[in-house]
């Protein structure tokens, strides 16, 4: 099955005083993949900002953007057509034996436990637990997966992600990134490569033609499985053709969807609105 979508991504910077100037970075255009087709994507900028184009070491488009003038909001909105198809079948999953040390050498970026996704203290004894009765790595990952769902809590929450991964386990819940973290982080702990990846989801499951739906920005990981094999941590499910891709990297800070700096005396608040649309 394929869908073509329509995904906006509306942010709002709002400033109680007037900023004399933002320096920013957006990671808002999706990918065009083996499995994803991206037919037209703009970004528009409020005030007009000087802009430039460049692909980061993880194949994401980012836009360099930078307003020089005093402002008081500064308005970010992307709109993206997608076309999306669901992945091929998975094939057979690996052994232990196939994550051997040129393995882990080869996706070490992927297998190194950085604060934001290290498990904490209280769950590494059930993930031995689990690592000691899994016969292969996917029957760990199905494993892992399992528990999450039961025991951390969802946020809805279409704001940036400050919590690590030891503080979303501890406190039992957590946005859809911060669950992916701690899967990500449960992963390696078994050293299986995994990795994050950033963008959007269809919210229902058989999405209606020319019907707008509110949605958030979204999180999943991929695992290594002899080939990178994709879940949503969050919904229970393999990526398929409501999924967007937007960036991958090995934790959220590679793939945030707007960085940035500024100038003012004041306070700042943020709106973030994602609306996405099956056109087709």
């Amino acid at each position: 099955m394929s869908l073509r979508m329509r995904v906006r991504h509306a942010t709002t910077y709002t400033y109680s005083e007037p900023t004399m100037a933002s320096y920013s970075e957006a990671r808002l255009t999706p990918q065009t993949t083996a499995h994803q087709y991206v037919r037209r994507t703009r970004l528009e900028i409020a005030p007009t900002a000087w802009s430039q184009e460049y692909r980061d070491y993880w194949g994401a488009t980012v836009t360099a953007f930078e307003v020089t003038d005093p402002h008081d909001e500064l308005t970010v909105v992307a709109t993206s057509v997608v076309d999306t198809a669901d992945p091929a079948e998975p094939g057979e999953s690996i052994g232990w034996d196939a994550l051997d040390p040129n393995t882990l050498d080869r996706y070490c970026e992927f297998v190194h436990q950085q604060d934001k996704v290290r498990p904490a203290p209280s769950l590494v004894a059930e993930l031995d637990a689990i690592r000691a009765d899994a016969a292969t790595p996917g029957a760990y990952v199905e494993r892992v997966v399992e528990l999450l769902r039961t025991r951390v809590t969802r946020l809805v929450a279409a704001t940036h992600v400050s919590a690590t991964s030891e503080e979303a386990w501890e406190t039992g819940r957590g946005v859809t990134h911060d669950i992916t973290h701690i899967a990500i982080g449960a992963l390696r702990h078994a050293s299986i490569p995994a990795r994050f990846v950033a963008g959007y989801v269809h919210p229902e499951a058989d999405p209606q033609v020319d019907a707008p739906v509110a949605a958030e920005p979204h999180a999943w990981l991929e695992w290594w499985d002899g080939r990178w094999v994709g879940w949503d941590v969050t919904n229970g499910e393999a990526p398929g053709e409501r999924h967007i891709v937007v960036s991958r990297g090995r934790d959220f800070d590679d793939n945030p969807n707007l960085r940035g700096i500024y100038s003012t005396d004041g306070e700042v608040s943020t709106t973030v609105e994602v609306e996405i649309t099956r056109l087709a």
